[in-house]
């Protein structure tokens, strides 16, 4: 009994674990789009539960992240939290941080994201450790991603 029972609290766990977002900000938008807050390369994906392709490039990311330890993945989910929302990274093993809208009004975190972004996605920002910041909307090539990273491009 004592072992079925450890065994659900363990499960219920690492669900509970997957379903965390930390409700995002304005300030906290701010911090994750910083350069000066990377010291190695990291991608931020910015997606959506209803968008095909950004779950194109979150699972690009993942299995870059699985392949280059030192890269970081940071999500924003554009939307607030909801149920299933970590479906996509889970099933995909999206690593990282994860972020979901807050109660700030859309259109500021989308702002504070990046005040050039219209909207469209996926968006995402690449950070290369050194200071340098690449923003870029649509599917994304891996020689791409990699080039925006400053990772050798293979």
């Amino acid at each position: 009994m004592k072992i079925l029972l450890a065994t659900l609290l363990c499960a219920s766990a690492a669900v509970c674990a997957a379903e965390r977002f930390v409700p995002l900000d304005r300030a906290a938008a701010a911090r994750v789009v910083d350069p000066a807050h990377y010291t190695k390369p990291t991608i931020v994906a910015l997606w959506s539960s209803e968008c095909v392709h950004c779950k194109t490039n979150l699972k690009l990311f993942s299995e870059m992240a699985k392949a280059n330890p030192q890269l970081k993945v940071i999500t924003v989910a554009t939307e607030p939290v909801q149920e299933g929302l970590a479906a996509p990274l889970d099933r995909f093993a999206v690593p990282g941080e994860r972020f979901a809208y807050g109660s700030d009004m859309p259109e500021a975190l989308a702002f504070a994201l990046d005040e050039k972004w219209r909207g469209e996605l996926p968006r995402t920002l690449f950070f290369d450790g050194r200071g340098g910041k690449v923003a870029l909307s649509g599917v994304i090539p891996e020689a791409t991603v990699r080039s925006s990273l400053g990772l050798a491009v293979r």
